[in-house]
């Protein structure tokens, strides 16, 4: 090439090139600032593990303990000598054995409140997100206002209620006034509208099904991501409820693990009340929070997979 020829094509290169180099600054401020954004993330995360398994890995090596261990060892260490079939026995047989029938008591409640309470609230729920009715405006605005009540509000009214029914003290006490749960009616509505399209349900009435038909065949499936959630929360929430069963319940073998363990934990520091039950406190509360790290896997899988394949298969 001539002397003429690189002149007239230096310019030309020059001009090709300088759009490269910003792009390519451009394309690096976007790294690094993805990187800052994952970094940052990642650090947050790692906090909120720390936070949240914390007290519970102090809780699994402090049930390895017995109480001379607990006052005389490194708090967050496990011990020499682990002490667990020593607590175990003592926790199922200290204070009259006490500790079966609470855990059984919590089995209980949480089971039956947790199916019936989505039973109830998936229908409901269906009902006011596909059904046209007088007044329905009128109810799913009194289930959102109710929402905006306190539990602990309506527990003085429930005490009377139930007292002029005779159901003070009783197992059907604790759980009649969880079935209705305001909050599950407004999350299947919700996910109801979305979930089940109303093509589906008139071509079941088409094809001559009645309405629960075509509700159990055609609708549960696409429900059940939603009625599993619900399920989970409402298991979380009667397994952890402490103050309705306080206030009706009287006899030590009716209390769920929330009232009992809370009745030994007031016990601690009282004078005369003999031998302090700290490592029976500290097993079993592990055993209350073992139903908790079992379910949450699980059922978040099963929902991961019923978002699809419920849908699609129609199971």
């Amino acid at each position: 090439m001539s002397a003429v020829g690189r002149a007239a094509a230096a310019p030309n290169s020059t001009r090709q090139g300088t759009p490269a180099r910003p792009a390519r600054a451009a394309g690096r401020r976007a790294r690094s600032a993805h990187r800052t954004k994952t970094a940052i993330g990642t650090a947050v995360a790692t906090l909120a593990a720390v936070y949240v398994l914390a007290p519970i890995y102090w809780l699994i090596v402090a049930s390895s303990k017995n109480t001379g261990q607990l006052f005389n060892s490194q708090t967050f260490l496990p011990a020499s000598h682990l002490s667990w079939a020593e607590n175990f026995k003592l926790l199922f047989t200290v204070d009259g054995g006490y500790f079966k029938y609470w855990l059984l008591n919590s089995v209980i409640y949480a089971v039956l409140t947790a199916t019936l309470a989505t039973a109830v609230s998936t229908l409901c729920g269906y009902a006011l997100a596909k059904y046209r009715f007088r007044g329905r405006r009128v109810v799913f605005g009194m289930v959102v206002v109710s929402l905006l009540v306190p539990s602990t509000a309506l527990v003085v009214p429930l005490f009377l209620l139930e007292h002029d029914f005779g159901f003070i003290n009783t197992y059907q006490g604790v759980i009649l006034p969880l079935l209705v749960y305001p909050f599950g009616v407004y999350l299947m509505s919700l996910f109801a509208a979305d979930a089940v399209p109303d093509s589906l349900v008139d071509a079941a009435r088409v094809d001559g099904s009645g309405e629960f038909r075509a509700f159990w065949k055609v609708s549960r499936p696409l429900l059940m991501p939603g009625m599993v959630t619900l399920f989970l929360l409402t298991f979380i929430g009667t397994w952890n409820n402490y103050f309705l069963p306080l206030v009706l319940l009287g006899s030590t073998t009716r209390f769920p693990l929330t009232v009992g363990l809370s009745a030994w934990a007031s016990e601690l520091n009282l004078a005369g009340a003999g031998q302090p039950l700290y490592p029976e406190v500290i097993l079993g509360s592990v055993v209350s929070v073992l139903p908790m790290l079992i379910l949450f896997p699980f059922l978040q899988k099963y929902i991961a997979r019923g978002l699809t394949f419920g849908a699609i298969v129609g199971e």
